[in-house]
């Protein structure tokens, strides 16, 4: 069947448009004027000091009320765009027109023209903006007693309407009441209340209508087609639903009378009705909706597509099961749909207030059950609801401790609930370093030293979480370094150094044996015989190491050097080096062979030869050395002697 209908169609149209190359169209074209289609026409191209006029060669009676429905396009150039079309009925015949500021209207007399001028003459007393106007006797000028209605701006939201753009311009004429209605784009631009037959036209009711462009120095493309527009529109009550007849409402426009409409709804249907069957679609879905209408002249519209949806009804769903006072009070729309969009939420809140947020807050101040119904309604108007119960319950309040701890020692933490008539079942923590823990007083031992903030919240017995807490927890580790073994001279002065610097640390050497202050980090020591020291750090947390040093102490200051060395590589006397005691400063450490090379030079401690001269093992036998610094005293001395290297 579907297919037949299809087929019978594009026989219609074919015929159709067979039929509109055959009709004699009545307009009489004059000047640059073309016929661009069936029923369009190009009153100018884009060519400077030119015009064209269109006439219907059929004269109409002014005493009959006309509803003339027209598209315009005005040219695409703003700045540099001239001049203007105007639509006009006159008694002279079908071969006038004019250029230039006249827009094809002006000399004729006796004449009315609703003229649309998009240039600005200063002559003429036009204003800025493109405008709209009704005048009379082919007289231009706004201030002159020829202007009746007007000027305004041509459009209702824009000072331009050469902008490229189709615009719907109607004229309506009410013979009874003598009133002449224009409208742009379907907005009331200008009135005008008079007698045309007595005040124009000395009495002649008999007129020539039709349209009139020109241009002057400045051009543009100036066209209007006699409408022709399919358009479609629905009753305002109409849903657009699985299950729900659509039923489409012819709302197209033309200039004559409609002959012909063919629709494609879509889905394989088609209609040559005005008005097709409410029609239902056999699902949700997205369709594309076209039509073409006729007219009585034999023209045929471009095609109208129109996308379209049938909308699925929403699954109506909400969370949470369960609100919390003093927290968790927010709903949450889950509502899902499978073709559309939904535009309306309503929440019945059950005691006679309501909200149209999709997640609102909740408005309840006390506890206990509640019935919550939400109804969803979708852009396409499908409608649909679900209730339930939920329970109103008391957040939990909390607070917790930590306790600050040494590494390797293990923090116990502790929750505790200020709220007990508000049972809870389970603790959640979160000790700052992606581990998670539970319960009311876990223990859980840091791996690495540093500053944790733990966060934790509860959950009661009903599902409520309570507001989290932070809880400042500190991992301290203690290193003690009492510094390098070393060598002093007798009576000289030495500062020990703690190698771990920490105002928050307790410091004690041990014993206080020639030591100014024993409880600092860096004490002064006074020797007169090797003594070893023990460094103690503690921590505010009770953090505890301990760490010590070796002092050998010489009579000096002196430099101590040994007779013979023995560099095998086993461990011991391997590097002939000095003992400098009391010596801070190193001039030179210098080793000759018994031929007086130099095989080896120093200047810094504690720094000794290896028995190699030139990266070669130097031979077995008698060196002669000699070293020079300065003592802690300020005094320059130096030593010298022999060394026997042994292999």
């Amino acid at each position: 069947m579907k297919q037949t209908l299809t087929l019978a169609l594009l026989l219609l149209l074919a015929g159709s448009f067979r039929l509109s190359g055959q009709v004699q169209l009545p307009y009489i074209l004059n000047g640059a004027a073309t016929q661009r289609t069936c029923n369009c026409y190009i009153l100018t191209p884009d060519q400077q000091t030119t015009s064209g006029t269109v006439w219907n060669k059929n004269k109409i009676n002014l005493r009959q009320s006309f509803n003339y429905v027209f598209d315009v396009n005005l040219g695409c150039k703003d700045d540099n765009g001239a001049d203007g079309i105007g639509f006009i009925l006159q008694t002279k015949g079908t071969n006038l027109g004019a250029t230039g500021q006249g827009i094809g209207f002006k000399g004729i007399s006796p004449s009315l023209g609703v003229i649309i001028d998009t240039y600005q003459n200063n002559d003429e007393n036009d204003p800025p903006f493109d405008h709209l106007a009704i005048q009379m006797d082919g007289v231009t000028d706004h201030l002159s007693s020829n202007n009746l209605a007007g000027p305004v701006t041509a459009l209702e939201n824009s000072n331009n309407i050469e902008d490229c753009q189709w615009h719907l311009f109607r004229i309506q004429w009410d013979a009874v009441r003598q009133q002449m209605e224009v409208s742009m784009d379907n907005v009331l631009r200008l009135t005008l209340n008079k007698d045309l037959v007595k005040d124009i036209f000395g009495g002649d009711p008999e007129v020539y209508w039709g349209f009139a462009g020109s241009t002057g120095g400045y051009s543009n493309l100036q066209q209007f087609c006699a409408a022709l527009r399919p358009a479609f529109n629905f009753d305002a009550g109409q849903i657009f639903c699985d299950g729900t007849p659509i039923q489409f409402k012819d709302y197209s426009s033309s200039f004559g009378a409609i002959t012909h409409w063919w629709w494609d709804l879509g889905d394989g249907t088609f209609s040559s009705a005005p008005q097709p069957p409410a029609h239902l679609y056999p699902s949700a879905g997205h369709y594309q909706v076209k039509l073409v209408i006729a007219d009585n002249s034999g023209c045929i519209s471009d095609t109208l597509k129109a996308p379209f949806t049938v909308g699925a009804y929403p699954v109506a769903r909400f969370d949470p099961d369960v609100l919390c006072l003093g927290g968790r009070m927010t709903m949450s729309d889950q509502t899902t749909i499978a073709v559309g969009a939904l535009k309306k939420w309503e929440w019945d809140w059950g005691d006679g207030t309501t909200s149209n947020s999709q997640n609102p807050l909740a408005p309840y101040a006390t506890t206990g059950a509640r019935n919550i119904r939400l109804t969803v309604t979708s852009e396409q108007g499908c409608v649909n609801a679900v209730e339930k119960s939920v329970l109103v319950s008391q957040t939990p309040t909390i607070s917790g401790s930590g306790e600050n701890v040494c590494l390797g020692s293990s923090t116990h933490f502790q929750g505790v609930n200020f709220t007990p008539a508000t049972p809870v079942t389970s603790w959640h923590w979160d000790m700052g370093n992606q581990a998670t823990l539970t319960g009311i007083q876990p223990t859980y031992q840091y791996p690495d030293t540093g500053h944790y903030q733990v966060r934790l919240y509860a959950v009661s017995s009903d599902g409520c979480p309570s507001p989290e807490i932070n809880i400042p927890v500190t991992v301290t580790a203690v290193y003690a370094r009492a510094g390098r073994d070393t060598i002093v001279a007798s009576g000289q002065p030495f500062q020990l150094q703690a190698q771990w610097g920490d105002d928050r640390l307790q410091y004690t050497w041990s014993p206080s044996i020639g030591l100014n202050n024993p409880y600092i980090s860096n004490p002064v020591a006074l020797l007169r015989k090797d003594q070893t020291y023990r460094l103690t750090l503690v921590s505010p947390e009770g953090c505890r190491d301990e760490d010590q040093i070796n002092v050998k102490v010489y009579e000096g200051p002196e430099f101590y050097v040994p007779n013979a060395f023995t560099p095998n590589n086993d461990g011991r006397n391997d590097v002939f080096r000095v003992i400098a005691a009391g010596v801070p400063q190193l001039d030179f450490f210098i080793v000759w062979d018994r031929w007086g090379q130099e095989v080896f030079r120093n200047n810094s401690l504690p720094g000794g030869w290896d028995g190699t001269c030139q990266g070669h093992p130097a031979p077995a036998g008698t060196y002669v050395w000699m070293v020079q610094g300065v003592d802690y005293t300020g005094r320059r001395f130096s030593r010298k002697g022999t060394v026997t290297l042994l292999r």
